[in-house]
């Protein structure tokens, strides 16, 4: 890959800058992705903070539920769903943190020329 071409490549890391460095910002629908995806980009970040809260209030419950339990079954499903509730949180927060941060500055780091005007030219027909 060429060096040049590399340094003036700005990577991009939220859907705004994205937008504005692969469509440019004179464009017309600039603003409508953008808009979009910033709403989008904001509820993800809701659901993000929604699902810890009750992860966490789910986990602690669990936990109670684990040191109250009097017998080895209780305990080995406590255990369980305690596993499971603490994987599906790290799940949530690793996609939408890839989703809102990471795939734009992929996106962006591959971005040629050629794609982004075959691709607009395509839009347009």
């Amino acid at each position: 890959m060429n060096s040049l071409l590399a340094a003036e490549r700005q990577i991009a890391w939220n859907w705004s800058d994205y937008f504005k460095n692969v469509v440019g910002e004179g464009a017309s629908y600039n603003v409508a992705l953008a808009s979009a995806f910033s709403t989008i980009s904001t509820i993800l970040w809701i659901i993000l903070g929604i699902v810890g809260a009750m992860g966490a209030v789910y986990a602690i419950w669990l936990g109670i539920q684990l040191a109250r339990a009097e017998d080895q079954g209780k305990r080995d499903e406590a255990k369980k769903h305690l596993i499971t509730v603490i994987i599906a949180v790290g799940v949530t927060v690793l996609l939408i943190l890839f989703f809102n941060t990471l795939l734009p500055a992929i996106l962006s780091a591959f971005n040629t020329q050629e794609g982004v005007d075959s691709f607009i030219n395509l839009l347009r027909k």
